[in-house]
């Protein structure tokens, strides 16, 4: 009888568990799924490994990439509202100069796209100016009322 409700207890600790792993905000949607069914193998249910669709890239990755830093790529998405599901999505990750679990965004095809977009647009805006470059700057205009 004892073993029995050593099972029932065991049983309902991981239903709780799952319960709030399903309803955990912090935990991206891959992240939930592979810890479901790290609480469902104790059930010997066959469940298949979580598929993750499509390539994502922190932004350090992009920022390699893209020739800018880590930190001005998370500029421009918060700037921009691009931490959203639409461009990617929060993991759990390890921080880089401690033991801590931290919630890092990792940018889809979409929001890598869009912050490309976003870059090519600020070097085209920044690097033309309103004036040739083969005429010299002479300083401000002035009205000559003798001309």
């Amino acid at each position: 009888m004892q073993q029995l409700q050593l099972i029932i207890d065991q049983d309902s600790q991981l239903l709780n568990e799952l319960v709030s792993t399903v309803r955990s905000p912090t935990l991206s949607r891959s992240a939930k799924l592979a810890e479901i069914g790290r609480i469902l193998a104790h059930f010997d249910l066959p469940i298949e490994a979580p598929r993750v669709t499509g390539q994502l890239w922190s932004a350090t990755e992009l920022g390699k990439e893209l020739g800018v830093s880590a930190q001005a790529i998370g500029r421009l998405a918060n700037q921009h509202q691009l931490k959203r599901p639409a461009f990617g999505e929060y993991r759990l990750d390890q921080a880089a100069n401690s033991r801590k679990q931290v919630q890092t965004f990792y940018y889809n095809q979409l929001g890598r796209h869009r912050l490309e977009s976003i870059l090519t647009a600020r070097t085209v805006h920044h690097g033309n100016s309103s004036r040739s470059s083969s005429q010299p700057y002479s300083g401000p205009a002035h009205h000559n009322e003798n001309a």
